[in-house]
């Protein structure tokens, strides 16, 4: 394939040489196998380009391969032990006299092939661009000695990460026993204990609707005749400490919609920031992408946002993200929100700190899931829906401390997975320098 000695980036050790990818490690075409063919439980892996997507009772590669990905995870390097079928969005190699297949592994995980990707629709490999990369190649000897160097200091790695990962689990289940605790009184339980009752949660709420009222506020659609409702049916519930209640967020709250997108909206008299789904995420505002939308004045009462406002997204595609909730923290002044956001606005900000801490909480999500619920299958919420969504409410000062205690916690866990999410980054850039030292011949003396 080469006409004669082929020219790399850096100066190799003497009794290295570089190598073309094309010559060394040839890629072939995967082939077609529809899921509906493959059989389930068969004794050969199927790969995608992207990785293992099913098996099959017969292999189009009978021996150990590179796979790589050619459509879409375009570049992306997996390797097979055993028997295996590579479908046609994957190219795969077999190994050749000059170059181990662990090496070769080893060598294009590190060359990043989804960087050849020079498509403008779906990302893709061309073999022409992988042909001609330049690939260092030590004697084949050299090359099992590298090879066995690096999976030991990547087993070392491999340890690491797994605790890592051990303690991230750890650290999500430690913050939802967290928030259960807080939105139950568990949290709170010796407060209670050393604080006799001058407020019982349905006071308390008694005084928030009349402190809305009072406020001028409109009135939410669902503020009926009953301030207090019962509660979820569940037995993790039915035992709220005696001086809670329920209610709904309808009567802690003013529950409103947002801007409706348009084609009109590009001849109002306003334009403005608008927050949309892509800026709220659970517990978390990003603000770094904000477009503006054309706005009516009349509408500015209804949709304009205010510190302290609860914002609750509508709809997503996965059951786990609607309902997610954040805080506006009045960063961008004006701002409105449109229509797939529903707000809830408060008297007190405490409110909407503690409505937020039940949402996050797994009790919370249970029942917010459970609004969002139809008979078509489909879910979605309204502002009717969030309106009727239940909170367990207690005594002002019980659950401000709740929060107080719930909110230092979790800022103390964010931290820590925030460093266990740096030391990930770290062990994947220190696989990066161990490859790099590797193909520089610098590993093994």
């Amino acid at each position: 394939m080469t006409a004669g000695p082929v020219e790399g980036p850096w100066e190799l050790p003497g009794d290295w040489r570089w190598a073309l990818a094309g010559e060394v490690l040839p890629l072939s075409y995967g082939k077609a196998l529809p899921a509906k063919r493959r059989a389930s439980g068969g004794g050969c892996t199927v790969f995608g380009s992207s990785g293992p997507v099913g098996t099959h009772d017969e292999p189009l590669v009978t021996g150990p391969a590179i796979i790589v990905g050619r459509k879409g995870s375009a570049g992306s390097v997996h390797f097979s032990r055993g028997p295996s079928w590579p479908i046609d969005t994957a190219y795969y190699s077999l190994s050749s006299p000059d170059c181990d297949l662990r090496y070769g592994y080893h060598v294009l995980s590190w060359l990043r092939l989804d960087r050849l990707d020079q498509s403008t629709a779906i990302p893709s490999l061309s073999r022409d661009s992988y042909n001609q990369l330049p690939v260092p190649l030590p004697p084949v000897e050299t090359q099992r000695r590298i090879i066995a160097r690096i999976e030991e200091l990547f087993a070392e790695l491999d340890d690491g990460e797994a605790a890592l990962a051990r303690a991230w689990d750890d650290l999500k289940t430690y913050r939802k026993s967290l928030l259960k605790a807080a939105v139950t009184g568990e949290l709170t339980a010796d407060w209670r204990e050393a604080n006799p009752m001058q407020e019982t949660g349905e006071q308390r709420l008694q005084r928030i609707v009349g402190e809305t009222k009072a406020s001028g506020s409109y009135e939410p659609k669902n503020r009926g005749k009953s301030l207090t409702m019962e509660g979820p049916s569940s037995d993790e519930l039915s035992d709220l400490p005696e001086t809670w209640t329920w209610a709904s967020i309808g009567l802690l709250g003013v529950v409103s919609g947002g801007v409706t997108k348009n084609a009109k909206r590009s001849d109002a008299p306003i334009f403005m920031p608008y927050l949309r789904v892509a800026n709220v995420y659970a517990d978390r505002l990003d603000l770094r992408q904000i477009e503006k939308i054309g706005i009516e004045p009349s509408e500015l009462p209804r949709v304009a946002l205010q510190p302290n406002d609860l914002l609750i997204v509508e709809g997503n595609g996965s059951i786990d993200q609607i309902g997610r909730c954040a805080i506006w923290d009045g960063s961008i002044e004006p701002c409105v929100h449109q229509n797939h956001l529903i707000k809830v606005r408060f008297e007190e900000g405490y409110l909407a700190r503690w409505c937020s801490l039940w949402l996050r909480s797994p009790l919370g999500r249970r029942e917010m899931e459970q609004q969002a619920s139809s008979t078509s299958g489909l879910h979605t919420l309204s502002i009717s829906k969030v309106s009727n969504v239940r909170v367990p409410i207690g005594p002002e000062d019980e659950l401000r401390l709740a929060l107080s205690r719930a909110e230092g916690q979790i800022d103390d866990g964010r931290d820590c997975l925030a460093a266990l999410d740096r030391h990930r980054q770290d062990g994947a850039a220190l696989r990066q320098a161990i490859l790099h030292s590797a193909f520089r011949g610098e590993l093994i003396q």
